[in-house]
């Protein structure tokens, strides 16, 4: 029941895409948070995450999917929240996203159409525009959520990592197995 509610809103395409699977890389602000930045009086930074989106990662972790961050930014915060997830990777402070997610694919020895990716913005759509299949959440700039194979109903930090995530199991016949 719950693979044909989670299925019925997307494509066959996308569905496919998702079915093939293997690795889902993604960004941090506007994607696992909702972007913002706040800094107390002290300089101390803070992030919002999702539980949903956090939820779900042990259960592709579980499926075999490999889960992990490649952010452009540099935060002990992140560091925590990845090391809490038991993430397979974090690479923080990454200018060239593309150059990392190939070193990923390779290390890992995936093909693109085993990667699926999630990000918002600029400095994501060279691995949007390579990657098997490509997300974004809705708040996402124009010109990134064209260039990808699925905008999400959900917001950055508002469940977007966990929509795509709840899209990867369905197809692959493993989200009934998770709800049980």
């Amino acid at each position: 029941m719950a693979v044909k509610e989670v299925l019925g809103k997307y494509s066959k395409e996308q569905i496919k895409k998702a079915a093939q699977i293997k690795a889902l890389f993604f960004d941090v602000d506007g994607v696992l948070t909702d972007g913002g930045i706040i800094y107390d009086d002290t300089g101390r930074e803070t992030k919002r995450f999702n539980v949903k989106d956090g939820y779900i990662i042990n259960h592709l972790k579980r499926a075999g999917i490999l889960v992990g961050i490649i952010t452009g930014r540099d935060s002990k915060i992140v560091s925590n929240r990845a090391a809490e997830l038991k993430l397979d990777f974090c690479h923080q402070g990454i200018m060239d996203k593309y150059s990392v997610f190939e070193k990923l694919m390779e290390f890992h020895k995936l093909k693109r159409k085993q990667v699926a990716y999630i990000g918002d913005d600029i400095n994501d759509l060279q691995v949007l525009q390579n990657c098997g299949l490509s997300a974004c959440p809705a708040d996402a700039l124009g010109y990134v959520k064209t260039r990808v194979d699925l905008v999400t109903d959900a917001r950055g930090g508002e469940g977007a990592v966990r929509e795509l995530s709840d899209l990867i199991l369905a197809a692959q016949g493993l989200l009934d197995k998770v709800l049980k």
